[in-house]
Formats: structure tokens, sequence, C-alpha cells
């Protein structure tokens, strides 16, 4: 198959704190007929901005699709605030003229126009929709057997559902259909669709502690060995404050493998931990490696 190319965005949690999301995608993704470009001049979509002023929020959205706009090529877009921060953003524009026509003006003086027809994909969408299942199974020479992996998609993969979301809000079967063509087993769970905590942590660390804690506990629950997202700031929960969340509350249970869905699918392909940045996972992922003999 010829090689499909993307533009990658990156946003800004992943090159400043999620390394190991970059260095997979850029591992796995290639070897899946995949062209990375790399997207010079973009910036941060805005989306921490989205609750503290709105305007600048759509701006630093608007200006990314803008800057996307001289490459002709769809935006992969790995970070799930980024996705929809970019996706409002195009849907706001075309709702509301008078935005749009502000939103132009300020862009003008970057000499940027506005490109609001761009294509816009996200990572969970590249991998089941863009090369396949069938592709991916047949990239696999180490299958994920004998292992149970929870799906965790993360509430901005499925919220708003005013506007197009990579999974279904309502039965989110996509990561559910690459861990199951990796040789892996999975099945639904209670809060599968939840929120991780991430938005409350700025207000209240606690209580987002707490609900990242009770998401684990329920996954262990289930017999789940490993939980898999594609979202930065799910993983940021989930693997980063696992150590947080078990001092905070005295409960050493609270321990789980956490991956990357590019993680595990590099993975199954054969690829070594280190190229796919399993050294900096947080949470207790050796268990798995020792398990898959890796």
């Amino acid at each position: 198959m010829k090689d499909k190319k993307f533009l990658l965005y990156l946003g800004c949690t992943i090159p400043t704190k999620q390394y190991a999301y970059e260095i997979s995608v850029r591992a796995v993704l290639p070897k899946l007929g995949i062209e990375l470009v790399e997207f010079e001049r973009a910036s941060c979509c805005g989306f921490p901005l989205k609750g503290i002023d709105r305007k600048a929020w759509i701006y630093m959205s608007a200006r990314v699709l803008a800057l996307a706009r001289q490459y002709k090529l769809p935006i992969l877009v790995l970070c799930n605030g980024c996705d929809v921060s970019l996706r409002e953003t195009r849907h706001f524009l075309d709702k509301y003229p008078e935005l749009k026509n502000e939103i132009s003006e300020m862009l003008r003086e970057e000499d940027l126009e506005l490109n609001n027809n761009v294509d816009i994909v996200h990572t969970i969408e590249i991998l089941h929709d863009v090369i396949g299942i069938e592709k991916i199974k047949a990239s696999i020479v180490k299958p994920l057997s004998n292992l149970k992996i929870a799906s965790y998609p993360g509430c901005h993969a499925l919220r708003p559902t005013e506007i197009p979301r990579p999974e279904d809000a309502v039965n989110p079967v996509k990561i559910d259909n690459i861990i199951r063509a990796l040789g892996a087993e999975t099945e639904d769970y209670p809060d599968k669709r939840g929120c991780c905590g991430a938005t409350m942590l700025p207000y209240s660390p606690e209580s987002a502690i707490k609900a990242s804690a009770a998401k684990i506990r329920i996954m262990k629950d289930y017999g789940f060995d490993a939980a898999v997202t594609s979202c930065p700031y799910c993983m940021e929960m989930l693997d980063v404050k696992q150590d947080v969340a078990k001092n905070l509350l005295e409960d050493e249970e609270i321990s789980l493998p956490i991956f990357y869905l590019t993680q595990l699918v590099g993975l199954s392909m054969g690829l070594k931990p280190e190229e796919l940045g399993l050294n900096l996972n947080m949470s207790p992922v050796e268990d798995i490696l020792e398990r898959l003999e890796v």
C-alpha cells in the first residue's frame, strides 16, 4: 500500500510531559503505511483556556487550522483535548458567521487565512478506520495472548455528540476491536465512558485523584490485567498519578499497568519496549512485559 500522508499535530501536553505517546506513534504508524509530516509553527490548541477565555481558545485552535492550510493534508491529532478543540472550533466558526469574521481578521495580522475545511483524524480513527483491523492483524508477530485489557477512550473521545467524535458515545468499540485484533481479551465495564478526573485537577486535586483511583479499582474488580488509552490527560491521571493515589488513599491495591494504544500495537508488532517509550510509563507495565517475555 502506498503511504498515506498526515500532518502530525502534537499539541502542548505530549511534547512537554507525555513523551512516550509521541515516541510510540513515530515508531508504529510508519510501519503501518502512514507517513508523518512535521507541522512547523504549530502551537497549543487553546484547550486549557476553554473555561477561562473562550475567544482566546477559539483563536488558538483556528490558528492551528489556518497553519495547516499550506500543507493540504489531513491533521493527525493524538490528544483527545486537541481533537475536541479543533473540531468544536470548526463547528462554532461554521455556526456563527460574526465570530468567523472576527477570528479571520485576527489571523490576518499573521498573514494567515482561516481553513475550516481541513480533515481531522484522531489516533483511534487512524488505527481503526484508516489503517484498519485487517492490516493491524497482518502486522502481528507477537499476539497479546492470555491478557485481559480494559479499553479507556476518555470522555473527550466520546463527547460532545454535536460534533464528530473518534468513538461512539453510547457504544464505544473501536479500541475494543483493536485490543481483540492484537490477540487480547476485553469486555465492557462500568464507567468505561466516564471522565478520568483530569479536568478537576486544578480545582480539586483530591477529588480528581479519587476519581481516577475509582476507575482503577473497577478495572481490577473486572479482572483486567492492564488498561489502554489514547489520551494524554487520561494517561496522566491513570498512569502518572497511581503512586499519588496509593498514598492519598493508603491503598497499595491501586496498581494497574496502563499503556497507550500505540504502545500495545507496537508490542504486538515485535517492537522493543524502549522503541515505544515504555521505560517512561510510571505504572507497573513491567509486569505485562515479563508475561510477554519482551
